[in-house]
């Protein structure tokens, strides 16, 4: 189900200062980061590059949180987390996590 990037910013607005759980599958690479959310931010336009590797839409989710490997965890860099949202497939929202997927890969945030 699609649904729109403002409930996706309310579902997340509405779990500020819980730990949420961000598992970011790109190709065959699976990353988990473990983030207190203190603010939402939607960032369009502003930061584009034109190698792509800047994406022009994007959701920045701000906290204290850690990256988490095979072998330890490390601090999350600036304390933000950066989803690209532009040329979403597919926003899932549910009561306890959402889902966010486009060309780079798939994003699930849970509670």
């Amino acid at each position: 189900m699609n649904h729109s990037l403002k409930e996706v910013s309310e579902w997340l607005n509405a779990h500020k200062q819980q730990e949420l759980t961000i598992q970011k599958r790109e190709l065959d690479d699976l990353d988990e980061i473990r983030l207190t959310v203190d603010s939402v931010e939607l960032q369009d336009g502003d930061n584009c590059s034109i190698d792509d590797y800047l994406a022009c839409q994007v959701l920045l989710l701000r906290g204290s949180g850690v990256i988490v490997t095979d072998t330890e965890e490390a601090p999350l860099p600036a304390g933000t987390f950066t989803i690209p949202v532009e040329n979403l497939t597919r926003t899932d929202v549910q009561e306890q996590q959402v889902t966010l997927e486009n060309g780079r890969g798939v994003y699930t945030i849970s509670v």
